[in-house]
């Protein structure tokens, strides 16, 4: 059985990046953690860019909304 070594690429408080040994990478927040090859989070990247792109927009002030 081969070894898997994961190797943290970046952590935040809310969020890390490990890659394996494998080639998979672990995308993990809060309870969830995504393991995912290299175009699978490439398209997962674009996707949240497009859904973000226009909250991004509107958000000239940088505070949240108020609600």
């Amino acid at each position: 059985m081969a070894s898997h070594v994961r190797k943290n690429l970046v952590q935040r408080p809310d969020a890390r990046v490990d890659q394996c040994s494998c080639g998979v990478y672990h995308v993990a927040t809060g309870a969830v953690t995504l393991r995912m090859r290299r175009p699978q989070i490439e398209a997962l990247f674009e996707a949240l860019g497009v859904a973000l792109a226009p909250a991004l927009a509107d958000d000239q002030d940088g505070e949240p909304p108020v609600h």
